[in-house]
């Protein structure tokens, strides 16, 4: 892959000036070797698009990797999607607009490598990753959901393209069958690598989204083959091989390391570790995810795919407030009331962490969220998830697969998302969506056990782990569960780099203190404070040395 970044600018002397900072950006910035390269420049020399990465030289593109930002005569424009998984990165500098995929290339063009962004940060400890159109960087955003943006000059325009918002919010299929048109729209998103040489490999669990994304490969006419990870007796294991059996296709395990092999690393690599996660994820998830190493082998066999983006199909936050239980009427209220109580635990976990003056940026970043739910909080953790969880931890955790493979996820797609949510949300909460879905691809599915739990409307299948049985129990995680020595180099590191950088600038160093002494018992919040020390100082550059 390759990122791009495009100017636009009021006169040619400030777009050459700009073109020349992307020219010449510090290669530390980016997680893939340089140079960056000026693919177009348009006719009046006030608007250029640059390219950086390995395959930046194969031709001269002008459009980005994935199609999100593009260049017509003079214009430059630029669109994403309703789950925003290919992001588009906005700065405005005087005279001139900046728009990359990379928001940390934006950043460095414009002059804001130094400048963090406070709410961004206070989401960041919140839920692990922005909301909204918060980046690392002040005043560098993302681009909003379903959004088209136009920059001639420097003039930008932003539009919603059309209907998508609409259709999205939930409203009717013209009569046609709900369930068949999201089953329709699996298949065609399940469709384009049909052409490509080599087979898909999908990640295949016993759970229902990669099933799903199985029967609609299948019906795709998609050639695939299965992955699982674990032991032959673990229920994933056993699931994903009946459901391979039954789709005649190739199925494929991986045994999980040695006992021991999953013990703490030491601590010269957990701080490569800590410094990668900012540099590949653009500063976007800790170093408790697992997302990789800058400086991969870009592999294009085999295209990946998986069930990942499957809970926006099933209501994303708001099955964690739903009681099916009672009458209608008080099952109802009572999920409204639960849902509105969980949207405010989730946006105020972690406030007492935040100076004074952050907290205030990071909440008034959240208002557009809370003012829906006095009009349905289960609707608005449904939206909450799609605009934030899908549209900003996932964009993140894809850029940084990206690097490794090339992907497919059906569940992103606009028109599955868009027909998804024309379906009751009940009914997506409940699993019925997922249901029929499955009967219209592939019913033989359906009669196949589900690993661990059954469908949430209590039907018979289930398939329970073996008490006992080699692979049925989890390993220990050591991202969670490091030990004292490695509790209090986590609590030194973190306090010296924040206070050689800017992080007890938003965050209160007292408060950090208390999370950061061992022992610890919110790692996620360790994580999220040693990480955001090593944006916040610009330790994430030393990731990897300068190319020669």
């Amino acid at each position: 892959m390759y990122f791009t970044l495009a100017i636009s600018a009021a006169t040619r002397q400030a777009c050459a000036s700009l073109v020349g900072a992307a020219s010449t950006t510090n290669p530390r910035v980016m997680p893939l070797p340089g140079p960056p390269l000026v693919a177009w420049r348009s006719p009046d020399e006030r608007a250029a698009m640059l390219c950086w990465g390995a395959q930046a030289g194969t031709g001269s593109p002008v459009a980005s990797h994935a199609g999100t930002i593009w260049a017509e005569v003079d214009v430059l424009r630029a669109r994403t999607g309703l789950a925003r998984v290919d992001p588009v990165y906005v700065a405005e500098v005087p005279g001139a607009v900046v728009i990359s995929d990379r928001a940390s290339w934006a950043a460095a063009v414009s002059g804001r490598l130094g400048e963090p962004d406070p709410a961004m940060v206070g989401a960041f400890l919140a839920f692990g990753y922005p909301v909204g159109a918060a980046t690392a960087f002040r005043r560098v955003r993302a681009l909003g959901c379903s959004q088209i943006l136009t920059v001639s000059g420097d003039r930008l325009t932003e539009t919603t393209a059309r209907g998508e918002h609409a259709r999205a919010a939930g409203t009717g299929t013209g009569g046609v069958d709900r369930y068949s048109a999201v089953a329709a729209a699996l298949v065609d998103a399940a469709s384009p690598p049909r052409d490509a040489d080599g087979l898909v490999e999908l990640s295949l669990t016993g759970g229902k989204d990669s099933r799903l994304i199985a029967a609609a490969l299948a019906a795709a006419k998609v050639p695939f083959r299965a992955r699982t990870h674990g032991f032959a007796s673990h229920p994933d294991v056993v699931v994903a091989a009946m459901i391979a059996g039954l789709l005649g296709i190739d199925h494929i395990v991986t045994e999980p390391k040695p006992p021991g092999a999953g013990q703490a690393p030491d601590e010269a690599a957990v701080v490569g570790r800590l410094r990668s996660a900012v540099l590949v994820s653009d500063g976007m998830l800790s170093a408790y995810e697992n997302i990789g190493t800058p400086d991969p082998h870009f592999a294009a066999e085999p295209v990946q795919a998986g069930g990942h983006g499957g809970e926006m199909l099933r209501g994303g936050y708001a099955p964690a407030a739903w009681r099916g239980r009672g009458s209608r009427g008080s099952a109802r209220a009572w999920s409204e009331a639960r849902g509105t109580e969980l949207f405010r635990r989730m946006t105020t976990r972690r406030l007492r962490l935040l100076c004074p003056a952050a907290a205030g940026e990071y909440l008034a970043s959240l208002t557009p969220y809370a003012a829906a739910l006095p009009r349905g909080p289960l609707r608005a953790l449904d939206d909450f998830y799609l605009v934030n969880r899908a549209g900003r931890w996932s964009a993140a955790a894809r850029q940084a697969y990206l690097m490794r493979s090339p992907l497919l996820q059906p569940f992103f797609a606009d028109q599955v998302i868009m027909s998804a949510r024309a379906v009751p949300l009940q009914d997506r909460i409940t699993d019925r969506l997922h249901r029929e879905v499955l009967a219209v691809l592939c019913p033989d599915l359906l009669e196949v056990p589900l690993a661990g739990s059954g469908w949430k409307s209590g039907e018979r299948h289930a398939l329970a782990a073996r008490p006992g049985s080699a692979g049925s129990a989890a390993a220990p995680d050591w991202r969670r569960h490091y030990g004292q020595e490695m509790a209090r180099f986590l609590r030194d590191y973190t306090l010296d780099l924040g206070g050689a950088g800017q992080l007890f600038d938003i965050v209160r160093r007292q408060a950090a203190e208390r999370v950061l002494r061992p022992p610890q018992a919110d790692p996620d919040a360790v994580w999220a404070l040693a990480t955001l020390a090593v944006l916040l100082s610009g330790d994430w550059l030393n990731a990897r040395e300068p190319e020669a």
